[in-house]
C-alpha cells in the first residue's frame, strides 16, 4: 500500500479513535466504591490508533527540546474505555529507534509491549480487555526504558468502572520530567504536568464552589516518590488509581514512579488554591492552582457545572499543551553546554570569577534563568546603592520568580513575565536575595 494512502487511512483511524471517548452518565452521591450505582454500560470495542513520531518540542517558555512522542505531543493522547471493553490499539512506529507501548492492567503477554520490539517503519497491534478499573498508564518499554519514557513515549490509560462513579469535573495530570543533558539522572531539569512546565500557573484549572473534581494521577517520572497536595481542602485519594480500592482522606498522597492515583476534592469558597508536587519538584515546574468560582444561576448542568452530569476536560487540556509544545519536526532543540549545572564555563575550566559590582538601582531577572544550565540569574548580581535609594527588578524572563531576601527583610512575592518590585533601602548594610522558585539565583544590594 501507498505510504501516503497508509497515513491517510491512520489519520482517520485517529479521528475515529478520539470520537470514541466516552461521556459519564448520570449517577447516585459517591460515599464509597461499594455505594458507587448506576446503569451498567454494555462492553463495546474502542480502537484507537498512536505513532510513535520524533520531534522538537517546547517544555518551558523559550526552551526546544528533542522529543520521542506518541501521537506528537508529551504526554500522548489520553486513553478511555470501560471495564471489560475491548480495546484494539494499532500501533506505528515512525520513529528512528525501536519502540513498544506497555499498557498497565491485567492482560496477556503478547499484549505486554516488552519482547515485541518494533522497529522503525514497522507496526503492531494490541487487542486486550480492559481491566481493572482505574487511572492505568502506558509508555515505551525499550531499553534503557527512563530514557525512552523520560524522552516523551507515555500517556494515560483511563479504564471506567462499569458502574460509573458520583458525577465531577475530571481533569488529567500526568507528571513526567525532562533533562537537558542526561535523562537517566536522579535530579531532572523539568519536572512538569502534562508536558509543560508550570503550564497550569497562567492557564489555572477551573472549578466550581461545591462541585467534585476528579484528577486521574499519573507519575511518569523517575525521580523518588512525591508528595502530591492541594490547598484549602482535605481531599480523597484512591491508593494506585485503581476503584476498587477504599478511598483514604489525605492532605498529600506520596506517588511513586510507574504509579498512580485517582482524586477527588471539593472547595467551600471561591479562590485561588495551588496544587503542586511536595518538595524539590514545585521548584522545577509543578507550580499550578485552581481556580475555584462561585457558578452563576443560569448554570448548565454538564456543560458549566458538574451536579448529575459529568464534565470531562482532557480535551481543553489538551487542545493547551497542543499549542504550547508546538511540535516542530524541523524545530532547532536547545544544545546544552558540557558544564555541569549552574557553573560557568570558566568555572568549569578551573578559573574562578567574581560578579562585578554595578553602581544602579536598576536590576532585572534574565530570560532563561528559570534554567539552571543556563546560568542566568539576576544582573547585576552584585549592586552598590546610596541610602535612601529604592532598587527596582523587573522579571525579563518568561518564566515566574521571586525576589526575597534572606533575613526576611523583603520579598516580592510571585512575579510573572513583566512584573516589577521595588524596595527602598534606608540603611547601610550588605542584602543577599535569592529566587525562592530557583534558589540558584542569588543577588546582593551593597548600600552605602
Amino acid at each position: 500500500m501507498d505510504r501516503s494512502i497508509l497515513i491517510g487511512l491512520v489519520t482517520a483511524l485517529a479521528g475515529v479513535a478520539v470520537s470514541t471517548l466516552i461521556a459519564l452518565p448520570d449517577t447516585q452521591p459517591h460515599t464509597s466504591f461499594a455505594d458507587r450505582s448506576s446503569v451498567p454500560s454494555s462492553p463495546t470495542t474502542r480502537e484507537f490508533t498512536i505513532i510513535a513520531q520524533d520531534t522538537t518540542i517546547e517544555i518551558a517558555p523559550g526552551v526546544r527540546v528533542e522529543a520521542w512522542t506518541f501521537n506528537g505531543t508529551i504526554p500522548g493522547p489520553t486513553l478511555r474505555a470501560t471495564e471489560g471493553d475491548r480495546v484494539i490499539i494499532h500501533f506505528i512506529n515512525e520513529s528512528h529507534l525501536p519502540h513498544t507501548i506497555h499498557l498497565h492492567g491485567d492482560h496477556n503477554e503478547k499484549n505486554d509491549g516488552v519482547f515485541q520490539e518494533v522497529l522503525p517503519n514497522q507496526s503492531y497491534t494490541y487487542d486486550f480487555i480492559a481491566e481493572p478499573a482505574g487511572a492505568l498508564m502506558y509508555h515505551c518499554h525499550v531499553m534503557p526504558v527512563t530514557q525512552h519514557i523520560r524522552n516523551g513515549l507515555y500517556g494515560a490509560f483511563i479504564v471506567d468502572p462499569k458502574e460509573q462513579p458520583e458525577p465531577a469535573r475530571e481533569y488529567v495530570l500526568v507528571k513526567g520530567e525532562y533533562d537537558l543533558q542526561d535523562q537517566e539522572t536522579w535530579q531532572p531539569d523539568y519536572v512538569f504536568f502534562n508536558g509543560y512546565a508550570d503550564q497550569y500557573w497562567n492557564s489555572p484549572l477551573e472549578a466550581k464552589t461545591g462541585e467534585l473534581v476528579r484528577i486521574y494521577y499519573v507519575d511518569m517520572g523517575a525521580m523518588a516518590s512525591f508528595g502530591y497536595h492541594i490547598h484549602g481542602t482535605i481531599f480523597d485519594a484512591i491508593a494506585s488509581g485503581i476503584w476498587e480500592n477504599d478511598p483514604v482522606r489525605a492532605q498529600t498522597w506520596e506517588v511513586s514512579p510507574g504509579n498512580a492515583a485517582i482524586f477527588e476534592a471539593r472547595w467551600k469558597e471561591p479562590g485561588r488554591y495551588l496544587f503542586h508536587v511536595h518538595g524539590v519538584p514545585e521548584e522545577k515546574g509543578t507550580m499550578a492552582y485552581f481556580n475555584v468560582v462561585d457558578a452563576p444561576a443560569s448554570a448548565v448542568d454538564g456543560k458549566d457545572i458538574a451536579k448529575t452530569k459529568s464534565i470531562y476536560m482532557w480535551k481543553w487540556q489538551k487542545d493547551l499543551l497542543t499549542k504550547l509544545q508546538a511540535a516542530d519536526a524541523d524545530g532547532t532543540a536547545i544544545q546544552p553546554t558540557d558544564a555541569p549545572a549552574g557553573e560557568s564555563h570558566l568555572e568549569h575550566m578551573g578559573i574562578p570569577i567574581s560578579p562585578v559590582v554595578v553602581a544602579t538601582t536598576s536590576c532585572e531577572i534574565e530570560q532563561g534563568a528559570a534554567m539552571q544550565s543556563t546560568n542566568k540569574s539576576f544582573y547585576p548580581q552584585k549592586t552598590r546603592v546610596n541610602v535612601g535609594d529604592t532598587v527596582q527588578w523587573k522579571n525579563n524572563d518568561s518564566s515566574i520568580h521571586t525576589v526575597t531576601s534572606t533575613d526576611g527583610l523583603f520579598d516580592s512575592g510571585m512575579m510573572m513575565a513583566n512584573d516589577e518590585f521595588e524596595y527602598k533601602f534606608e540603611g547601610v548594610g550588605e542584602y543577599d536575595y535569592y529566587c525562592l522558585l530557583h534558589p540558584w539565583m542569588k543577588g546582593s544590594i551593597s548600600v552605602v
